[in-house]
């Protein structure tokens, strides 16, 4: 069995009605230790933190962290705000009641315009939880933040004292090598783009998060457990069947499609909120169809179970 560490970043459970509904968190968190999860990323971009206030975010955390205390599941809390005393106040939060680790996203409305600002934004929110390794998200395609991450880490290194390494939600594979080599390999990398996690897992990266290892953790092991073993093309062909669920994901709108995807492994996270739009019902049972019938997904008890309701 491999020891790389999966974490899942788990949707934000909303009631119909569109409000936090964090009774799920329980069965979320069942789901994702059966399945061999090493962890959750909570209030990322799969948990549409930039759509909950902050006060959702702080009872959603402490959800995560209540639920998960006599388990071996880690939590990440990510903390990344536009406002940067909130990522403060959510970070001295997520320290006081328990987390393994934060992380936080640079603003994105306005935005770093260097490294040194970047690493001004990170240096308040790292120190307001000083015993909890500090992550940078980076995610440029959404943050359009676009600034080097092994500038970053070699700058930052002297300057903020818990910085574990970066969750890197980036496809450039040129500076995920930079990256990984800095300074003897210090810096954990935990790769974030789930349709080329291979080729960040052959690069040297032992971490990943990504959307879709809340539905299917266990392919996804399967296919490092494969490539650990030399069986390069069994690899190959489970990655690209991971591809493929993503495109079909991505045909119905990914966010939304993959908030769907929940209920093929039996948990219902509700709706998600605007700006998003959800699936219409017959949208929503068009693609479980599709998903179930997707190697992925072939023989799952809770696939055949799955509930829809109208969003």
């Amino acid at each position: 069995m491999t020891s790389f560490q999966l974490y899942a970043p788990p949707h934000a459970p909303f009631t119909a009605q569109g409000e936090l509904n964090p009774d799920v968190v329980e069965r979320q968190a069942e789901r994702l230790i059966r399945d061999g999860v090493s962890g959750v990323f909570v209030s990322g971009t799969t948990g549409e933190s930039m759509s909950l206030t902050l006060q959702e975010r702080l009872d959603l955390a402490q959800r995560w962290l209540d639920v998960t205390r006599s388990t071996e599941l880690q939590v990440i809390v990510q903390v990344g705000q536009n406002c940067v005393a909130d990522a403060v106040t959510m970070a001295a939060h997520a320290q006081r009641e328990g987390a393994d680790a934060i992380a936080t996203l640079a603003p994105s409305f306005l935005k770093p315009a260097s490294v040194n600002d970047l690493i001004e934004c990170c240096l308040p929110v790292a120190t307001a939880a000083p015993d909890l390794p500090f992550y940078l998200y980076d995610i440029p395609m959404l943050t359009n933040v676009r600034l080097s991450m092994s500038e970053f880490l070699e700058k930052a290194a002297d300057r903020i004292p818990n910085l574990k390494g970066l969750k890197f939600t980036n496809p450039d594979l040129v500076e995920l090598q930079e990256c990984l080599a800095l300074q003897d390999g210090r810096f954990d990398i935990m790769f974030g783009c789930d349709e080329i996690l291979l080729a960040g897992v052959l690069f040297g990266c032992d971490g990943a998060v990504g959307t879709t290892y809340n539905f299917c953790a266990q392919h996804v092991l399967s296919m490092i457990d494969a490539f650990e073993a030399g069986d390069i093309a069994t690899a190959r062909r489970k990655q690209l069947e991971s591809v493929q669920l993503i495109r079909t994901l991505q045909r119905y709108s990914f966010p939304p499609a993959a908030k769907a995807a929940m209920n093929l492994v039996g948990v219902d996270c509700g709706p998600v909120r605007a700006p998003l739009t959800n699936l219409t019902l017959p949208q929503k049972s068009a693609l479980l169809e599709e998903l179930q019938a997707s190697p992925v997904f072939a023989g799952s008890a809770a696939a055949s179970d799955a509930v829809l309701t109208e969003a």
